[in-house]
């Protein structure tokens, strides 16, 4: 065995920190890109930032680059609410959700209100903070009690004044209570519906209705509104606060319709603008250790500059060739979807894949009928006998359609879904509609029958 040396030429991909920040900064949504340039103007001193709905010493954006095909206007009716609308009408439009207080703030600002005793206070205070995630008290009014040095008819009185603060079924200390309470609030809790909830909840699980109606002396269609009725109800009612931070959305790209045609819009009006500070202009009067620093912050400056300005095109670019490829689906919603992937839009842009993937995670385009996420754009394909496909999308929506038109008294089968998609020239077997009916939100034939 002998060793040698020689000279090798190779090329290889290099993730210098400028290339690392531009792929990073393509994949921000909006909020999260402004979070990113607060962040840098605070950390170097030669960048310069000025409001983004100040236009002053930035060249106006060239109009016609950001025009789509034709193609996009017919795909849209002439009274078009967007033809009317420009830029500045909505450049500011965004949306957030409500900033709401946690279950326990809002319980302690009603029993601060309800409770004048400070003794009852202090128990409402207690029993709320024995309160779990579903809003359920998970302390024994005994055990409460004691803690409190009071008696426990004492407590059950609080508690019964606590229930009655919203949401309806809080305070409960099991399902039933919890379904009873909201029932006695809709001043439902009689009937049919008071023996489910005080005696059948677990057959109501387990669909036993019709053991219930021959027990109780009903119809099955009297059991049949009653858990209806008992559907309606939260059997959680506490969850729904405060389980997470408020979730801005704000569109990343807008589809804007001037002077009959339809253009793609980059929705980077409130974007703070960046320049160079011209204190590097005094650099030679500095020593040379300083003008080493101001070199390197003026380099990273003008690279979170071009990154910016690169997510931008990249942005536009994508969102146009969806735009161009998914003009139904833009039009007339997921029933018009047609298959697409990453891949193919990733080819007709001369892009990788991975650019096109991090282009639109996250991001949201505003069309006439709504902020519609970038990702809803692509869709798996689904074979059709003919030899086109269809999208899974597409897919999604037959069944959907199939089901809503169904007999509720004798639904369909999984298995008869798939042949009447076949009969439309759909082959899907009876696991693929399970999967997309499943997806939809939709139970089991067996779940979704009516009595």
């Amino acid at each position: 065995m002998q060793l040698t040396q020689q000279t090798k030429i190779t090329q290889s991909l290099v993730m210098t920190a400028q290339l690392q920040q531009a792929i990073r900064i393509l994949q921000l949504s909006v909020p999260e890109l402004e979070a990113e340039i607060e962040c840098a103007f605070l950390e170097n001193p030669l960048l310069e930032m000025e409001d983004g709905s100040s236009a002053q010493d930035f060249p106006a954006q060239d109009e016609g680059r950001v025009r789509a095909e034709d193609a996009f206007a017919a795909a849209y009716d002439a009274d078009d609410p967007y033809e009317a609308e420009t830029r500045s009408d909505r450049g500011r439009m965004e949306f957030a959700a409500p900033v709401a207080l946690s279950l326990e703030e809002e319980l302690l600002r009603e029993a601060d209100v309800r409770f004048a005793d400070l003794t009852e206070k202090a128990i409402a205070v207690f029993l709320i903070g024995s309160l779990d995630a579903r809003g359920y008290l998970v302390v024994p009014l005994a055990e409460a009690a004691r803690a409190l040095d009071t008696d426990t008819a004492a407590v059950e009185r609080v508690l019964r004044v606590l229930q009655g603060f919203d949401p309806a079924g809080i305070g409960a200390r099991d399902l039933a209570e919890c379904m009873r309470l909201q029932a006695e609030r809709a001043g439902l809790y009689e009937g049919i519906l008071r023996a489910v909830i005080d005696r059948h909840l677990r057959a109501v699980a387990e669909r036993r209705y019709r053991e219930i109606a021959r027990t109780e002396g009903a119809s099955l269609a009297e059991v049949q509104m009653a858990v209806d009725i008992l559907r309606s109800f939260s059997p959680k009612p506490g969850i729904a606060y405060g389980a997470e931070p408020p979730a801005y959305i704000r569109a990343d790209v807008r589809l804007i319709r001037v002077d009959g045609r339809m253009e793609i819009v980059v929705c980077d009006e409130q974007l703070p603008r960046l320049r160079v500070s011209r204190l590097y202009q005094r650099a030679a009067e500095m020593d040379a250790e300083t003008r080493d620093y101001i070199a390197q912050r003026i380099y990273a400056a003008r690279a979170l500059i071009r990154s910016i300005e690169q997510r931008s095109e990249t942005l536009r670019r994508v969102a146009e060739e969806l735009v161009r490829r998914q003009a139904d689906f833009v039009a007339h919603g997921a029933g018009s979807l047609h298959p697409l992937t990453m891949a193919a839009v990733a080819e007709a842009l001369g892009m990788h894949e991975s650019t096109v993937s991090r282009a639109v995670a996250n991001k949201y385009i505003d069309l006439p009928r709504g902020l519609v996420p970038l990702k809803a754009f692509f869709s798996a394909s689904v074979g059709s006998e003919a030899g086109g496909a269809h999208s899974a999308g597409a897919v999604r929506a037959a069944i959907g359609a199939i089901i809503a038109a169904e007999d509720a008294a004798n639904p369909l089968s999984d298995a008869r879904i798939a042949e009447m998609l076949a009969a439309r020239g759909i082959p899907a077997a009876r696991r693929t509609v399970v999967k997309y009916r499943e997806q939809l939100g939709i139970p089991s034939s067996a779940k979704r029958r009516r009595y």
